[in-house]
């Protein structure tokens, strides 16, 4: 009776030795519930395609009439790559729901036919509204390889045209590393980027 006893006392001892470690890691998991990501993107093909003079392949055209012959002639168009920010919620061990907002800066000098003088500069922006669903093959607490798919819509304005058309984005295999202070990687095709997106972000 008495060895009985003694088992109990000892059972009861070590589980309330292991309730505050269970509670930690409960805590530690709620608070690690939330995500904000902030990355910049490779190369915006869909934004190139619907705002610059190059369409398909072929040359956009312009009116050509002779007084035309004497205006300012436009430089190459530049970009800045979409510069996006994310804020994800862990709904599951594997599974997290997120909403980020894109935007993508493009600009281009303009030229004096005559003498190649720089006589102006156009500006323009695209912004994109992407939720994402994203599903961690690998999931630990300093390391996550992953895959993603987004919908949603994009909206910008550039060299007088504007147009609006729905955006989408997959994630063949992204990663990251860090706990409460992560950085990340991800290779994918879509709207926002073809090629890859890097970046940082923070958990709590």
């Amino acid at each position: 009776m008495k060895r009985f006893i003694l088992i109990i006392a000892s059972a009861a001892a070590m589980m309330a030795a292991g309730a505050p470690e269970v509670g930690a890691q409960e805590k530690a998991e709620k608070h690690f519930r939330y995500e904000f990501r902030l990355g910049l993107g490779g190369y915006p093909e869909s934004d190139h395609d619907n705002f610059t003079s190059l369409r398909s392949g072929s040359f956009y055209l312009r009116d050509t009439s002779f007084k035309n012959l004497f205006d300012d002639y436009d430089g190459p168009t530049y970009m800045t790559g979409n510069i996006m920010a994310s804020f994800g919620v862990h709904v599951g061990k594997r599974l997290t729901l997120s909403l980020g907002l894109a935007a993508n800066g493009m600009w281009k000098d303009q030229y004096d036919v005559f003498t190649d003088r720089k006589t102006g500069r156009v500006t323009g922006c695209v912004v994109t509204v992407l939720p994402q669903i994203r599903f961690d093959w690998i999931s630990q607490d300093a390391l996550r390889l992953y895959s993603s798919l987004g919908l949603g819509t994009t909206r910008g304005s550039f060299d007088g045209r504007s147009d609006r058309y729905l955006a989408g984005q997959a994630v063949f295999l992204g990663i990251t590393v860090g706990r409460r202070f992560i950085v990340f990687a991800e290779c994918g095709s879509g709207s926002l980027y073809k090629g890859g997106m890097g970046g940082f972000g923070y958990r709590f």
